[in-house]
């Protein structure tokens, strides 16, 4: 018997099982729930200092206006529910046809759209944000291609709103690809065989059964675009949503307000997560009545064919041109001003040439990136694995339920609310561990990637054969040398796609860095940074080299998981 086998019999054995169950459980809730539940306690343990900031600010009570700080939560609330509501409805209304499209028809090309469909995920966000900047907004994009000279749409709500669609647009369709393609399809048939035009089979039968994958879909959408930070800095002008307003506050070291505005979004989360795993299986669809004239209409050739035409150029023209604007942009400008020729405007000078020597910035920054993407998914593969593997097999009997829910906690969070979180637990305000700068930044991108690692992981554990493992214990093997030779030989391929994935998405994350950076720079907050300033030609090139390491890496776990 090897060394190694003794080692894992040896932790196999009596009470060590428990305590590394113990363990893994322990890093779930110390590092990923406690900062959260942190704000709630720092809010009201400190009440009064948090009333006397929001509710009744002594500079402003002198002019009346006390309560100015909470007219701007409440109306960065109502501004952040509005967008993400609308976004949600606008993603149901044209992410739905492109799911069946994707689910349903079979022609050439497919897998190449199915692809780009994905596109704006491989994109990060304060990229994105900036590419659909430059499409929308300015004279290099849509608005002189119309021949007006200047952007179609200024900074505000309009932008905003188009940047969030394209940016939650992939997340709708996948959402909805996914439970159409597991829908039995022998109902719609029966349906079908009985006179029913193909509008009322997919209202009567086709929805009712998709509707848990539709509520969790457009919760999923809400949510995403409720909490983005990122590229909203970018578009947003003075329109300011609840997440940046979380930025700016802290920017301005206004703790008490920054707290309680952190809490309201994260209970706002939690009644999301809710209704997500309780109420989704009760919503209902209007079955009850048909009107077969004006739906059969509705199913006719020349109909549908207007729904796929009009599907494709939403995709085309909303959300696939503007993601990949930059490349077009950067291209135009990189040896000079294409309007005036001056070559101290161009990309290359700009970043490699000009005395404040762009370049080196960009290169500490990204290493910061991809030295903070390393340790947190590093981190979180070691704590993730053992976590997903007990919840796919059953291990924390009467808490699985609820552990399995609150692991998605921090995707529901905006990453900006979550990263103050972080910063109020581990920072000087709390437990003093660490101070703004890299190794917050670390424990922040650990908390929230975390759910990136567990979550696919408990699927990929569940596919397992459980035989496989029953055959290898009936030969004497303990369990955590079955685990290693039997269970990870097998989930290896989506380990390596989801370690892949979240360090995609730490390499991404503006929102939660902005808040505890210090003086440390990732590439998406550089990027937001040279915006800020104007340097939109160095933003491009910063741009184009964080997608191109972004879509590399989401290739490379593609191809681990054959596609999917």
């Amino acid at each position: 018997m090897s060394l190694v086998v003794k080692v894992e019999k040896r932790l196999s054995q009596g009470p060590m099982p428990a305590v590394g169950k113990a363990l893994t459980l322990a890093f779930f809730i110390i590092i990923v729930l406690s900062p959260i539940l942190y704000v709630f306690f720092q809010v009201f343990s400190n009440w009064g200092e948090v009333y006397r900031w929001v509710f009744a600010d002594p500079f402003y009570s002198k002019i009346g206006l006390g309560a100015l700080r909470f007219g701007m939560i409440r109306e960065a609330l109502i501004r952040s529910f509005e967008i993400a509501g609308l976004v949600t409805l606008i993603d149901v209304i044209v992410g739905l046809p492109m799911a069946l499209i994707m689910a349903r028809y079979e022609f050439r090309g497919k897998r190449f759209v199915d692809t780009l469909i994905d596109l704006p995920l491989a994109v990060p966000t304060a990229a994105l944000g900036f590419s659909l900047y430059l499409f929308w907004g300015t004279a290099d994009g849509i608005g002189g291609l119309l021949g007006i000279g200047r952007g179609l749409f200024s900074r505000g709500p309009i932008l905003v709103i188009l940047t969030h669609v394209a940016f939650t647009y992939p997340y709708i369709v996948r959402s909805l690809k996914a439970v159409i393609e597991s829908i039995d399809r022998s109902y719609e048939y029966v349906a079908r065989t009985l006179g029913a035009p193909g509008f009322t089979v997919f209202r009567t039968v086709t929805a009712p059964l998709m509707k848990e994958g539709l509520v969790a879909g457009a919760i999923l959408s809400f949510t995403r675009s409720l909490g983005e930070t990122g590229a909203t800095l970018i578009v947003c002008g003075a329109f300011e949503t609840a997440p940046v307003l979380i930025v700016s506050w802290r920017r301005m070291l206004l703790i008490p307000p920054t707290a309680f505005l952190s809490m309201v979004l994260i209970a706002t989360a939690c009644a999301l997560l809710v209704v997500l795993k309780f109420f989704a299986r009760r919503v209902g669809f209007p079955i009850r009545k048909v009107w077969p004239g004006f739906e059969r209409r509705l199913s006719g050739r020349a109909q549908r064919t207007l729904r796929d035409v009009a599907t494709y150029v939403f995709f085309i023209v909303v959300v696939l041109i503007p993601s990949c604007f930059t490349f077009l942009y950067m291209s135009r400008w990189w040896a000079g001003s294409p309007y005036t020729g001056a070559r101290e405007l161009g990309v290359f000078y700009q970043v490699f040439l000009a005395g404040d020597r762009k370049y080196l910035t960009l290169v500490w920054s990204l290493l910061t990136s991809l030295a903070v993407a390393s340790i947190s998914t590093l981190v979180n593969l070691l704590a993730g694995i053992p976590m997903a593997y007990h919840l796919a097999r059953g291990g924390w009997r009467r808490l699985k339920d609820v552990i399995d829910s609150l692991v998605d906690f921090p995707l529901m969070i905006p990453s900006s609310a979550l990263g103050f979180a972080t910063f109020l637990f581990w920072g000087p305000r709390g437990l003093g561990v660490a101070g703004p700068g890299f190794w917050l930044i670390t424990l922040t991108h650990i908390a929230f990637t975390y759910p990136y690692i567990v979550r696919p992981l408990v699927a990929v554990f569940e596919s397992v054969d459980p035989g496989l493992e029953e055959a290898a214990r009936t030969m004497g093997a303990p369990p955590l040398t079955v685990f290693r030779t039997v269970t990870l030989q097998v989930v290896k391929p989506g380990i390596l796609a989801t370690a892949i994935m979240a360090f995609t998405r730490s390499l991404s994350e503006t929102g939660a860095t902005l808040v505890v950076m210090g003086f440390a720079r990732t590439v998406p907050v550089l990027i937001v940074q040279w915006v800020e300033s104007l340097a939109l030609q160095a933003a491009s090139f910063a741009c184009v080299v964080l997608i191109v390491i972004s879509y590399l890496l989401l290739f490379t776990a593609r191809r681990l998981v054959g596609g999917e």
